[in-house]
């Protein structure tokens, strides 16, 4: 709506303009300029018109601004407000409007566990409205159902949608406070957002649920190198080594930060490893001498 009122005012401004110029037309018309050198007649006439008619529309504009001006504010700021109901009301939709009397049917549970499957499907088919379209349906059969909670949040990440990505998973974190996945990507959204206290504060968090997934380790590790905490992010690349010995990025990322943190024994101890896990690796020598380098 506030894409016409502009289109609108710009109508009514032109036709009053017309009128204007058609009223006072005929006056300036009638000047006496035929008294005056022919050499100079064309032009001033022409002159005298414009200077006229450009006085005329200066007022006339300094009229409608007085007028339109608040009046588009004014439109403005009810649009604002509109909107910001519209996304309290979808957000009401989205996590109050569903059954909380969910019907556990056989034919209920049926239809549920399709529109889960098929919402997963869409989302790994890149289908992300789609994919959001069912898991609402699933909520609507079930308020109680985690898995669309979870993959509504995916969704909001895949996005880059941060705000609704970050309700989202706080709504699952309440609901549901030992699923540590929501902790994790409540943590990815937060570091995101720049707020790495907060972030790293919430893969601890997920850790303590679960200390046994490889990715946690190694996002956290990265905060506390972004934290310029390095012998901390040391100690997290360790755990997650020690969850895959052989795993070439944390390798690598060990290493990294073994010589960030010049322990020449730890940054050798696993050279040699990546030398056996990854003989083809393109940067060796390059790391060799980092590594010779350590006092």
């Amino acid at each position: 709506m506030l894409t016409i009122i502009p289109l609108i005012i710009i109508i009514l401004s032109l036709g009053i303009i017309l009128i204007v110029v058609a009223r006072h037309l005929p006056q300036a018309a009638v000047l006496d300029v035929g008294s005056l050198p022919e050499e100079r007649e064309a032009r001033l006439k022409s002159s005298i018109l414009e200077t006229r008619l450009l006085r005329k529309a200066n007022n006339f504009w300094k009229k409608v601004n007085i007028v339109f001006v608040p009046l588009a504010r004014f439109f403005g700021a009810w649009y604002k407000i509109g909107l910001k109901q519209i996304r309290v009301l979808e957000r009401t939709y989205r996590f109050h409007t569903a059954s909380p009397l969910p019907d556990t049917s056989q034919k209920s549970e049926l239809k549920l566990q399709e529109l889960l499957d098929k919402a997963r499907a869409a989302f790994e088919a890149g289908k992300l409205t789609e994919a959001e379209g069912d898991y609402l349906e699933a909520l609507k059969l079930n308020a109680g159902v985690l898995a669309a909670y979870d993959g509504l949040g995916k969704i909001y990440v895949k996005r880059q949608e941060w705000d609704q990505a970050r309700e989202t998973f706080e709504y699952v974190t309440k609901n549901w406070p030992q699923h540590d996945q929501a902790f994790a990507l409540l943590a990815l959204v937060e570091e995101i957002a720049g707020n790495l206290a907060k972030a790293k504060n919430l893969y601890l968090h997920a850790l303590s649920i679960n200390n046994q997934v490889l990715e946690y380790h190694l996002n956290l590790s990265e905060v506390y190198q972004s934290l310029g905490d390095n012998e901390k992010s040391l100690s997290s690349l360790q755990k997650a080594q020690a969850l895959e010995p052989n795993n070439p990025k944390v390798l690598d990322q060990l290493l990294q930060v073994s010589i960030l943190v010049g322990n020449k024994s730890l940054a050798q101890e696993v050279l040699d490893k990546i030398k056996k896990v990854n003989p083809d690796h393109g940067k060796l020598g390059e790391l060799e001498e980092k590594v010779k380098a350590l006092s």
